[in-house]
């Protein structure tokens, strides 16, 4: 066969009773079963109010209000049917979270090694006790012509394949319901006496085999792993055809060493270090990611605004989020009764695990970010913000974003103006630090060091010319809030920029460009708030580490 045989589940098969049932109770369980729902929906398909209120048990009034006020907080976005999706925030959280919680932030290697090793789909599976089910958290399929792909977010059973067998064999059979115990092939085995007798067989050897017992078409080993409270399993899947009794038992040492080097990952990541390109004056606190103007210590707003807070402390702190006294309830802007409901609340569901005395990303959180992926790209997630932005301004909009290591922008997204005669321009385009709004916003909120480096290239006539000349430049821009580029990189240009940030660091502009011969005819002051206030938007949508 020439094609890849893809063998995907639809990812809330399993467990779904039990997440849809929580929509009946009060308060955070519906805003939880409603964010289930949105984040682990097939294929991000939307849905409407009716089904899925049907589908949670509640009526249409009580679902449209929490979607409403998830949809202020960016947690779910409503599309122009009046349909519903995971928003832009719970997007930016779920890529955070795959890209530095400690196990996932790290597993990529050993299991991209695995693969490669076994010429094999390698996968990492993690045991939600909240919902008594698997999913897959991470999968590599190496190149092929036959392969199974078992994509993230996808649940799979504990009784049969090799994943769910190696998790099952630590939990003991009682942990599988009599209901959940069907047949998907004519050899898996569903009565309770055999599946234990199959389980004590793994516990021995310490791995599981499983041939055809999930998939019948497929043969693996898997070893389970314990990482920091989350149980998972590795394993290692091959066509049955082309896989042999002495390839599954070659293959069982490579995954059990898998096993063991997950098990030892460190339980924090190293610290990202970028005070480098850190100005001794921060900039000021954000909005809150529904653009309000909460902050990490304040109380008040809404319950949904405060469940908002509380995931992006349980992604920010991959150490762990202090439970005790005051700090809880200061970061997510509650009184200490409330903030303590909430975080049992998350806790009973598995958004959160207790560690000692923290609390950490649970496997429901995990869950939610392999469903949604790494889908939280600077230009998807701000789409909406810069089409409200050239809509009201009726002017062409840029986003440069700006990478911190090799100091380098570049023009992402644009979205043409509405007016008659508006400037054009390209995705793709790099844009220097020094010339033309865009770059200055960005210099401005960089160490002096950098602009000591920069090789000022005349790009026109009016090009600064001079270090100490920009020096002034940018002490305006850090004056005011926002650049001015007029005619320095393109002749007939003229630009509005300001900055945005990710965590307190400068991560890139958001720039209005203007033809120069319409400059007289347009109140500059009026264009330049409304990109500020954009690029405070974007700054609040993208940061996740918040100072308390």
């Amino acid at each position: 066969m020439s094609a890849t045989k893809n063998v995907m589940g639809a990812p809330g098969d399993v467990g779904a009773t039990a997440d849809r049932g929580r929509a009946q109770g009060a308060g955070n369980d519906r805003i939880v079963a409603t964010l289930n729902e949105l984040a682990c929906r097939p294929d991000g398909a939307p849905w409407g109010v009716r089904e899925l209120a049907e589908t949670l048990g509640g009526s249409r009034s009580t679902v449209n209000r929490i979607l409403q006020g998830l949809t202020e907080q960016g947690l779910a976005a409503r599309d122009a049917n009046a349909n519903y999706t995971a928003g832009p925030r719970l997007r930016v959280l779920a890529n955070r979270l795959l890209d530095r919680h400690p196990l996932l932030g790290s597993a990529r290697s050993i299991i991209d090694t695995l693969a490669r090793s076994c010429d094999a789909t390698a996968l990492l599976a993690v045991y939600d006790p909240s919902a008594g089910r698997c999913f897959v958290a991470m999968v590599t399929v190496a190149p092929g012509p036959v392969r199974y792909n078992l994509g993230p977010g996808t649940v799979i059973p504990l009784h049969a394949g090799a994943a769910g067998r190696a998790i099952l064999a630590e939990l003991g059979v009682d942990a599988v319901d009599e209901a959940a115990l069907t047949a998907f092939t004519e050899d898996t085995v569903t009565d309770r006496a055999g599946l234990e007798r199959l389980l004590a067989e793994d516990r021995a050897a310490g791995y599981a085999i499983s041939v055809g017992q999930h998939f019948a078409l497929a043969a693996g080993v898997a070893a389970p792993f314990r990482f920091g409270g989350l149980l998972g399993a590795v394993s290692v899947t091959r066509p049955r055809y082309d896989t042999t009794d002495a390839d599954l038992l070659r293959f069982a040492p490579q995954v059990q060493d898998a096993a063991r080097r997950l098990s030892a990952l460190p339980l924090a990541p190293e610290p990202v270090d970028s005070s480098v390109l850190v100005r001794e004056s921060n900039p000021a606190p954000v909005a809150s990611a529904g653009g309000s103007a909460t902050t990490a210590g304040s109380e008040g707003g809404s319950a949904v605004a405060r469940f908002e807070r509380l995931l992006a402390a349980l992604v920010a702190e991959p150490a762990g989020l202090e439970t005790t006294g005051r700090p809880l309830a200061r970061r997510i802007g509650a009184n200490p009764a409330t903030a303590a409901k909430l975080l049992g609340t998350a806790l009973e569901c598995g958004l959160a695990l207790r560690r000692g005395e923290r609390a950490v990303a649970g496997p429901r959180l995990l869950y939610w970010a392999a469903a949604l992926g790494a889908t939280a790209g600077v230009v998807s997630v701000t789409a909406g913000i810069v089409a409200s932005l050239a809509a009201e301004t009726g002017e062409t909009i840029g986003v440069a974003e700006f990478d911190s290591r090799s100091r380098h922008a570049q023009l992402t997204t644009v979205v043409p103006g509405s007016r008659p005669l508006h400037y054009g321009l390209a995705t793709g385009v790099d844009i220097p630090l020094h010339a033309g709004a865009a770059g200055k916003a960005i210099l401005a909120e960089l160490p002096g060091e950098v602009l000591d480096g920069l090789a000022l290239t005349q790009y026109t006539e009016r090009t600064v010319r001079g270090r100490a000349e920009l020096e002034d430049e940018l002490d305006g821009v850090r004056a005011r809030g926002w650049a001015a580029g007029d005619g320095e990189r393109i002749p007939d240009a003229f630009g509005i920029a300001a900055a945005y940030f990710v965590d307190g660091v400068v991560a890139g502009s958001v720039t209005a460009t203007i033809p120069r011969f319409r400059v007289p005819e347009v109140d500059i002051d009026v264009v330049a708030e409304k990109v500020v206030d954009a690029a405070r938007e974007v700054t609040a949508l993208l940061t996740v580490s918040v100072s308390v």
